[in-house]
């Protein structure tokens, strides 16, 4: 019996606490949700993307009044597996209009580190500067467009060394064996350079007319002679 009386007033004792402990609970304000809200959707227009997910969202008073820090990581695309990149959006109120001021996206490595920095500047309760005149971090530039790419300078390639076709013999001639030839620098009249024995063995490099034969020794031309000192022609 006395167990059954102790009930209701075990059960009220609960209720109590628990109103107690939900009291002591921070419950976020009509600000805080209307920051994360603005900087959802500023990411959202930013990133070009719908249904992108976020985590660990919080929203941190600034030492400047009416101003908010919102910091927390978000995907940059709405797929499943997508990396999360952190953010630091900065709303500043005018009356209970939000409205964002800054927002830093850590997407490539310049603004990674800008928003390492804002996240140090700013996510916690009072952080930011504490007048708008404050000198302000100097923070990496952010990048304004693709880089153009330098296209690798083409070496030129060496030319080619112009290498003479060597004459290729058409085949051999006898000199005459009753007496030497002379050997020319040129058909038609050229120098003589030396005089060819008797019964020597030439090739045969090309002709000109009036009879002049050009005379090689190993498909090499060396000069000229008139075809009536040959004695004898082979193919």
């Amino acid at each position: 019996m006395r167990a059954i009386l102790a009930l209701p007033v075990l059960l009220a004792c609960v209720a109590c606490n628990e109103q107690g402990t939900a009291s002591r609970t921070p419950q976020p304000s009509g600000r805080d949700e209307a920051a994360k809200s603005l900087a959802d959707a500023s990411l959202q227009q930013r990133l070009r993307s719908q249904g992108t997910q976020q985590r660990g969202v919080q929203v941190f008073q600034q030492a400047l009044p009416g101003m908010v820090a919102v910091c927390g990581r978000s995907t940059m695309t709405s797929g499943t597996g997508a990396p999360y990149v952190p953010y630091v959006a900065v709303v500043s109120f005018e009356g209970e209009a939000p409205r964002v001021t800054t927002l830093s996206l850590g997407e490539t490595g310049p603004e990674a580190s800008r928003v390492f920095m804002e996240m140090t500047d700013r996510c916690f309760e009072g952080g930011g500067p504490a007048n708008a005149r404050a000198m302000a971090r100097s923070y990496p530039p952010l990048p304004t467009g693709a880089m153009p790419q330098r296209e690798p300078e083409q070496q030129a390639e060496p030319a080619a060394e112009t290498q003479a076709e060597a004459p290729r013999a058409n085949g051999t001639v006898t000199i005459s064996s009753r007496s030497g030839a002379n050997l020319r620098t040129a058909a038609r009249g050229g120098d003589v350079i030396r005089t060819l024995p008797a019964s020597s063995t030439y090739d045969l490099i090309t002709e000109a007319p009036g009879g002049w034969v050009q005379v090689g020794e190993r498909g090499a031309p060396i000069g000229w002679v008139h075809n009536s000192v040959l004695e004898a022609r082979a193919r």
